[in-house]
């Protein structure tokens, strides 16, 4: 949709991912949703061939590739995975995105060696343990324990909604160390491997959406966790926390666009073959509307992509651009959907066509990742502490610490 304006290494990586996606996930996208097939296989050789696991041999190679992170170009790979199967998206962005950049980002040499680089090899699955059943975007109602006895921590406490818990091989699981601190203060994130005494999982939860991406519980009972599994800085790891979510949120929107690019194609070429009174529906001006307005989401959604990418890159606060960003393309990803399942009219509420499954997918991107409501809080506050400043996200730091300069 947007090939014109892409770079030729640009375009290069969306035709690799496109020709992945065609190979290897859309004959198998039925069954991930209908028969909850497990995606891994997938996702693995998706992390070797498409996000360089092949190439990376040392934790100085794999730093190497974090450092020149170009988010454009992840998002383009994305975008085409998730054209073919959002669930196949949930289950690399958890184990690559959260456990392996958390690690990445925060862990020790031995940490990075041991566990970030399996990850990103794409030989091992990881998940990120921070929801809890009282505790999903109030992160300081965390329940789960951390008792420290000795050269080890034991981890008490169940978390919930957990993307790849059911298979991971390595978890990143934050519980409250400091029973004496309040809210946000006294939490530690810790990583844990499967097989550890005490260390249990469910089996898939029954979803909605993303139904080929295993969601599930995970159960810990006095689980010991030796101190060099601390990732980040003992008891700061709220603090931590807030940058591994803001890179997340730069991923949903690719999702999003993916969706809506999937099914605004799927209902242009149903609406070219679909007659009605005589005609093909698509010179309907009521369907003619619909496909406009889905065309204008789509290309407003990769607006603020290109954006956030282009602030990504210059090292600017993407705090809120990046909730913006969520909130917009979920909705419209939701609404494109709806007006795509109109379009096809009772075919589209059928499984027969994919625009049904298409919906089903695209409503946890307003859930998951933060809720549109706290979205909206994060940006509504960020405007309030900067002011007319923020308005204007071409303002660095220094110039908004300026008075002298108004918009």
């Amino acid at each position: 949709m947007m090939d014109n304006l892409f770079e030729e290494q640009y375009r290069i990586v969306a035709e690799n991912a496109r020709r992945f996606a065609q190979k290897n996930i859309k004959p198998v996208a039925a069954q991930l949703d209908m028969e909850e097939l497990k995606p891994f296989d997938i996702a693995k050789r998706a992390v070797r061939e498409l996000f360089g696991g092949d190439s990376i041999q040392s934790v100085e190679e794999l730093e190497k590739i974090s450092e020149d992170r170009d988010i454009l170009n992840a998002s383009l790979i994305t975008i085409e995975l998730a054209k073919a199967a959002p669930a196949i998206v949930m289950a690399i962005g958890a184990s690559l995105e959260l456990c392996g950049a958390t690690i990445l980002s925060k862990g020790t040499e031995e940490q990075k060696a041991s566990y970030a680089l399996p990850l990103f090899r794409g030989e091992k699955v990881g998940c990120f343990g921070l929801t809890e059943p009282e505790a999903g975007s109030d992160v300081m109602g965390l329940k789960t324990k951390a008792v420290k006895s000795g050269d080890h921590y034991l981890l008490s406490g169940t978390k919930t909604f957990i993307t790849n818990a059911p298979d991971a091989d390595i978890f990143i699981v934050y519980a409250r160390s400091n029973p004496q601190a309040q809210g946000h203060k006294g939490i530690t994130a810790f990583i844990l491997e499967r097989g550890m005494p005490g260390l249990e999982t469910s089996k898939p939860l029954n979803k909605m959406g993303l139904r080929g991406s295993p969601t599930g519980e995970i159960y810990m009972d006095e689980v010991k966790v030796p101190l060099k599994n601390i990732v980040g800085t003992e008891h700061r790891a709220f603090y931590e926390l807030m940058s591994t979510l803001r890179i997340e949120r730069t991923t949903l929107p690719s999702m999003a666009i993916g969706i809506m690019e999937r099914v605004l194609d799927d209902s242009v070429k149903y609406a070219k073959q679909r007659v009605q009174f005589g005609q093909n529906i698509i010179f309907f001006e009521g369907i003619q509307f619909k496909i406009a307005r889905m065309y204008l989401a789509l290309q407003h959604s990769y607006a603020i992509l290109f954006l956030l990418a282009q602030m990504y890159k210059a090292g600017k606060d993407i705090t809120a651009i990046a909730s913006a960003a969520k909130v917009y393309t979920s909705e419209e990803a939701v609404r494109v959907c709806l007006d795509a399942i109109q379009i096809h009219g009772g075919y589209g509420y059928m499984k027969e066509y994919e625009v049904e499954r298409f919906m089903r997918d695209a409503k946890l991107l307003e859930i998951g990742a933060g809720t549109t409501e706290v979205q909206l809080l994060i940006m509504a506050r960020s405007i309030m502490m900067e002011d007319q400043f923020y308005f204007n996200p071409m303002f660095t730091p220094e110039d908004k610490l300026d008075g002298s300069r108004l918009i």
